[in-house]
This record gives structure tokens, sequence and C-alpha cells, in this order.
């Protein structure tokens, strides 16, 4: 008996999925950087202007990881793909701390959000070129 045969998601229904897994898995990397620097901060004397640079890397590392999986899952298009993803990874951690903090948005949200699409769209290419090439 055959297998019925699936219908290829067309359009955005094929980037849905890996752009929202990335972004989650990037948030998760970003969640994760930060607690073990939370942990550092607690138990070294770290200069106070260290730290904002500091979180800004571990928000592009995770961007980076974000992109790179979703384009890794997608196959092709890795820097929109990897933009994608970073996009939305920057817009839920900025939602979530304009809405945590009083801090309006300023200069640093901006650097934040640049460094974290170059980062993504970084990781998108290497997502793209990492995949294996079965051969018959």
């Amino acid at each position: 008996m055959r297998k019925p045969v699936m219908k290829k998601d067309s359009g955005w229904q094929r980037w849905l999925l890996p752009v929202l897994f990335g972004a989650a898995m990037g948030l998760l990397v970003t969640s994760a950087i930060l607690t073990v620097l939370s942990l550092i901060l607690t138990l070294q004397d770290i200069p106070q202007g260290i730290i904002q640079p500091l979180a800004i890397v571990s928000m592009a590392v995770g961007a980076l990881v974000s992109g790179y999986l979703a384009a890794r899952i997608v196959g092709k298009r890795g820097l929109l793909c990897g933009l994608l993803s970073g996009t939305v990874c920057c817009l839920i951690l900025l939602v979530l701390s304009l809405a945590i903090t009083d801090v309006s948005a300023d200069i640093t949200q901006g650097v934040q959000l640049i460094l974290a699409l170059a980062a993504s769209a970084f990781g998108g290419v290497m997502g793209v070129g990492s995949r294996n090439k079965r051969r018959a």
C-alpha cells in the first residue's frame, strides 16, 4: 500500500516553525548565558560598566544560535532565515525588557538590535553552509 504523498508547505508555512524554533532556542541560549553571568557577578566584584556589554554579547550569541538553527532546518536562504529568526528573538527580548524595567528605548537597544541581527544573519549563512549533503 502506498503512503499518501505529503503536499509541500508553500511560502511562509515552511519558514514559520523553523524561525520560531530558532528564536526559542536563541532565547534559551541567551537566558543560559545571562544566568551564568549573573552567578559570576554575585561571586566576583565586576565593574558596573562591563555589565551592559556582556548582556549585549550574550544577546548576540543567542541570536547567532537562533539564525544558525533556523537556517539549518529550512536549508536555503540562510541570510533571510537568520534575519527573521533574529528579529523575532530581539523583539521578544526588547518587549520583555521594556515591560520589566522603567527605562525607555534608547541607543543601547539600537546597538543591541543591530549586533543581534548581524549575528543572526551570520548564523543563518553558517547554518545553510553547514548542511550535510547526502550522496547517493
